[in-house]
């Protein structure tokens, strides 16, 4: 399930705007197939930053994760039409930085449990041989 919908961006900007960013075939319509990509790509972008510290895709997705990842879409529709992106670069900026706030553990999202970290197995150890050395000191002392 996506953190955001073509509604959320519509919530964001208008039609028009969404039209103006999306229509690569002059239809005059929202292409719901480029908003939906540019979604799932800010749900990766999401994903992948707090993947160390929470399960993905989030169970419950928080008001927060959904207005992000609305802004991350909206910054990278921008820049697929080679748009300045105006303020949604700096609303691309906050929403990396709160991520990296919570993939540190700084900011908690609700309604999910932080995962602990990986315990170290120690059954999966791993050793290493080699065979002995060809050169070294002693053996090349003479030459």
């Amino acid at each position: 399930m996506p953190y955001s919908t073509i509604a959320d961006l519509l919530n964001r900007v208008s039609e028009a705007t969404l039209v103006q960013l999306t229509d690569t075939a002059n239809t005059g319509a929202v292409d719901a197939a480029l908003a939906q990509s540019a979604i799932a790509d800010a749900d990766a972008l999401i994903d992948g930053v707090i993947a160390p510290v929470y399960q993905v895709p989030l169970a419950a997705v928080p008001r927060v994760i959904t207005d992000h990842s609305a802004a991350i879409a909206i910054y990278k529709l921008h820049l697929f039409r080679s748009v300045d992106p105006g303020v949604w670069k700096d609303a691309y900026r906050n929403a990396m930085d709160f991520l990296h706030a919570v993939a540190e553990r700084r900011a908690a999202l609700e309604g999910n449990t932080v995962e602990p970290p990986p315990s170290a197995n120690l059954e999966n150890t791993l050793s290493y041989t080699s065979e002995p050395r060809n050169f070294s000191r002693t053996k090349l002392k003479e030459w």
